[in-house]
């Protein structure tokens, strides 16, 4: 019918495992309000008609982005190098940081990152591997293409055979000769006896587009807009409002203590008495030193808010 909208359908693939809390906590903040009424569903329903989301293991959110299941995807950098899924990285979102890293048993005596070149640790590895007598090497990793690529580049054509590890990497520590894995801090590595000797690249949660999906006008509009909605959240985290009334005699005084991501929000107050309304953005951890001294200088009325966008 002329003068109607047409609707335009945004899918959206999610996460599941260790990203999933991280993910649902800050679509919620941007106002997503996401709704999992079943558990057993992957349907997770929201507040926006044009847009549809659903739940995957993130290690296959790549591709299926790429082969244009999805208009967008989150997941982490580690599942889109891995199958080199073909697809626009659209925003660091921050959040699920990990490094993919190569991991030896300690007892190999080989140095620990950082105090020797890649090339050099490796040519020690695989010296001790040689030692005991070994023919080849046997690399544990659910990263199957990283780990093929690191074992072809540093292994100089010593023998390895890669067994897939179906994301229970941690299981090998006493079987395989190395691993590929990523982790936090490498805690669980060296109090099992192992020791990273070599880092890949570090990961965290990313935005991901099918570029077919960008081409399409429509579709890129709604895309541009929910990254709008997403990064006024992310911009938003740690920050408060405060409000407050400053009158004439104070005012130079309580703008010169006042920190702001631009500058303070200021308007005339009505009646007689004078004065000047005043709102600024700060830091949250900046409000229990900041609020004391302000009222000092002759602010009144002070009001600390959430902000639950900050959309520059």
């Amino acid at each position: 019918m002329e003068g109607e909208i047409e609707m335009v359908l945004v899918k959206i693939a999610l996460p599941k495992g260790h990203l999933w809390d991280e993910t649902k906590r800050l679509l919620d903040e941007a106002g997503y309000n996401l709704d999992l009424r079943d558990p057993r569903s992957y349907l997770a329903k929201t507040n926006d008609p044009e847009i549809q989301m659903r739940i995957h293991r993130a290690q296959n959110i790549g591709l299926l982005v790429e082969e244009g299941k999805y208009d967008l995807g989150i997941t982490g950098l580690d599942w889109v190098t891995e199958p080199n899924a073909c697809v626009e990285l659209l925003m660091d979102l921050g959040y699920g940081k990990v490094d993919v890293v190569a991991a030896i048993p300690q007892r190999y005596g080989v140095s620990t990152l950082g105090e020797a070149s890649g090339d050099e640790v490796f040519k020690r590895f695989l010296k001790a591997v040689k030692a005991e007598g070994r023919n080849r090497v046997i690399v544990a990793s659910e990263y199957e293409n990283l780990t093929k690529k690191l074992c072809e580049d540093k292994f100089s054509g010593f023998p390895y055979r890669i067994i897939r590890s179906y994301g229970a990497t941690e299981t090998f520590i006493e079987v395989a000769d190395m691993i590929v894995d990523c982790t936090e801090t490498g805690r669980t590595l060296r109090e099992n006896g192992w020791e990273v000797v070599y880092k890949l690249f570090d990961s965290t949660a990313r935005l991901i587009a099918c570029k077919e999906s960008l081409k399409d006008p429509a579709k890129r509009t709604k895309i541009e807009g929910f990254m709008t909605i997403i990064n006024g959240a992310r911009e938003a985290e740690g920050l408060k409002l405060l409000k407050m009334n400053v009158p004439d005699s104070a005012f130079e005084g309580v703008i010169g203590v006042l920190p702001a991501m631009k500058s303070p929000t200021i308007s005339r107050l009505y009646g007689s008495n004078g004065g000047y309304a005043v709102e600024v953005a700060v830091r949250q951890e900046q409000i229990v030193q900041l609020i004391p001294v302000l009222k000092s200088k002759g602010a009144t009325d002070i009001i600390e808010l959430d902000i639950k966008k900050a959309i520059r």
